[in-house]
């Protein structure tokens, strides 16, 4: 009787044993996570916080690009002026730092690229003056832009290209007379006598009082065999000097 109450009081308390360690376990590992939720609560506050200073500096940032754009802005404006003033006074080194400075900021300025190309026209650096003019055509296509890159390529010996640049600005625009004489002064150095003819014809049409076109055609008319043109542009270049000896010349032994 003894040895039963022995062992239920023993099982009694091993049982008790048992719920008090489990009861514990629960309680460590309850601890435990909750360590484990308040550390990862920490972490995601650190990491709030930390992002919190690049949201600011994004807006920080924002603000002067708008500042900075005009900024940039008034800065292309004043050194265009000054540029302007400067080429206008030929003094083509300030100027060119001026254009070169609105080029760095904006690159497809498209009169501080022509201001460039010009300056560099004057200063007889041909390949700088191409540069500039091609990169311009590429932007817009505009007779004036494919004139200059004619007469820098022109300037290199590159006839074909030249030619090709003033075939261009023609297309583009016809109404002026001196693009005409210019594409006829190529082709008459590619010995093109036709296309040289037809160029000077075109530039005289378009500026008719101009002795040098009505000389030029001249020129052409005899070489090819024209005598009806010949005297025909004789008589039109003395109604214009009528005391112009060769001209008398030319008229009265083409008659003769």
């Amino acid at each position: 009787m003894f040895v039963v109450k022995l062992l239920i009081l023993i099982g009694g308390f091993v049982f008790l044993s048992v719920i008090f360690v489990r009861r514990l376990f629960l309680i460590l590992t309850e601890n435990k996570m909750q360590t484990k939720l308040k550390r990862e609560l920490d972490l995601d506050m650190r990491r709030q916080k930390a992002s919190q200073p690049d949201v600011i500096a994004q807006m920080a940032a924002a603000a002067p690009a708008e500042s900075k754009k005009a900024c940039k802005s008034g800065n292309v404006r004043s050194l265009f002026k000054k540029g302007e003033m400067k080429f206008a006074k030929n003094d083509l080194e300030e100027a060119e730092r001026c254009f070169v400075q609105i080029v760095s900021l904006e690159d497809t300025h498209l009169e501080a690229n022509l201001y460039l190309g010009l300056i560099y026209l004057k200063q007889k650096n041909f390949p700088k003056a191409e540069f500039f003019f091609h990169k311009l055509v590429n932007l817009k296509k505009d007779p004036v832009y494919y004139s200059n890159l004619g007469l820098a390529l022109y300037q290199q010996g590159r006839l074909l290209e030249a030619a090709e640049a003033y075939e261009s600005a023609v297309v583009l625009d016809d109404k002026r007379a001196a693009r005409f004489a210019s594409l006829a002064q190529v082709y008459r150095e590619l010995s093109n006598d036709e296309k040289a003819l037809i160029n000077f014809e075109r530039a005289s049409q378009k500026s008719p009082r101009n002795l040098d076109y009505l000389w030029a055609t001249l020129e052409y008319y005899q070489k090819l065999s024209r005598a009806d043109d010949v005297a025909a542009t004789a008589d039109r270049i003395l109604d214009l000097d009528p005391y112009n000896e060769d001209a008398k010349r030319i008229r009265d032994g083409n008659k003769a």
